[in-house]
């Protein structure tokens, strides 16, 4: 195959990642409706499945022996989807989205920065493995994510015991139903997320891309596409804390991941084949997210050119990390 018609398949691929996507968020939202559950807790739901594109491609880059790929991809999906979530926030700026979550966002930003701490140290210290080939880094990492998102259910279902929500929307649709939609959406995302490693890899090869380069922005932004229909949908629907929580719940999982990919790959620990840039792109995640922090815990009802100033600098701070990263290849 010829690189023009990978270039083709590869566009497919994104394109379909994006329609699949739709369908994911439509039934991820209708079961939000039928369970009765928190925003928050849908926000882990919906975050994992619209990662496992990142999930799939990590994987797949394991099984082609591109490690770095399969960091850099999950990491770039990482940044990729603050960035959507900046752009989101300045299209919504008259509505100042991130005045109106609750403690739910709240905690997954402190879960997501813990997370990328701990993979900036894994990234940067030498670590002798802890488990066979298993870094330290690794089993950290499950272990936080695991508390955190039990911490997070617990203090945001405290919240809704009382609550009660009608099924207005999806009247038409039993549970059963919905639930077997969102499966097969899900399937769907993961058979198009591996199309995309595969194709992001020969194009990483035959142009001369360094692979972590296309794992972070080229890989990272076709399979973040899932995080931005999942929030774009959310904020329509104005569940505004649904829609923050299912992107940082995403971040969240996504980060997770990384230990998943160190198991796969058995011939040392992971961390040690990261490439420099990943290490930009995990510190321009940490500083976004901090970013973010400080638009939803400062002051409300700020005027709309008060209020972007914090996402416009989040948008600038991605294109820094891509053009070092690039410079970087």
């Amino acid at each position: 195959m010829n690189l023009f018609l990978v270039f083709v398949l590869f566009i497919i691929a994104a394109i379909a990642t994006y329609f699949v996507a739709t369908r994911l968020a439509m039934y991820g939202d209708a079961l939000s409706e039928k369970t009765k559950t928190s925003s928050a807790f849908m926000g882990i739901i919906i975050g994992a499945a619209i990662s496992l594109p990142e999930l799939t491609s990590s994987v797949t880059a394991i099984a082609i022996d591109s490690p770095d790929l399969a960091i850099g991809n999950l990491l770039g999906s990482n940044l990729f989807n603050l960035l959507a979530l900046a752009v989101l926030d300045i299209v919504y700026r008259k509505e100042q989205i991130m005045g109106k979550t609750d403690i739910g966002s709240k905690l997954y930003i402190y879960l997501v920065i813990v997370m990328t701490l701990i993979v900036v140290a894994g990234l940067s210290l030498t670590l002798p493995a802890s488990v066979f080939h298993i870094g330290y880094s690794s089993v950290i990492l499950v272990f936080v994510y695991l508390v955190g998102i039990k911490l997070i259910n617990k203090k945001t279902e405290e919240k809704v015991k009382r609550k009660s929500r009608k099924n207005e929307q999806y009247n038409d649709f039993t549970y059963k139903k919905v639930l077997t939609r969102f499966i097969l959406s899900a399937v769907g995302i993961m058979i198009v997320g591996t199309v995309l490693t595969l194709t992001a890899d020969r194009i990483a090869t035959e142009t001369g891309l360094g692979a972590s380069f296309v794992g972070s922005f080229l890989v990272g932004a076709s399979t973040s596409l899932p995080d931005a229909v999942s929030v774009a949908t959310a904020l329509k629907l104005r569940n505004y804390n649904m829609g923050v929580s299912s992107l940082l719940g995403s971040n969240a999982f996504n980060i997770m991941l990384l230990s998943f990919t160190d198991v796969l790959y058995l011939e040392t620990n992971i961390f040690r084949h990261a490439s420099m840039s990943n290490i930009i792109t995990t510190v321009s995640s940490v500083v976004v997210i901090l970013v973010i922090l400080y638009s939803i815990t400062r002051r409300n009802h700020r005027t709309t050119f008060y209020y972007v100033l914090p996402p416009l600098t989040i948008v600038i701070i991605y294109f820094i990390a891509t053009f070092t990263v690039y410079q970087m290849r």
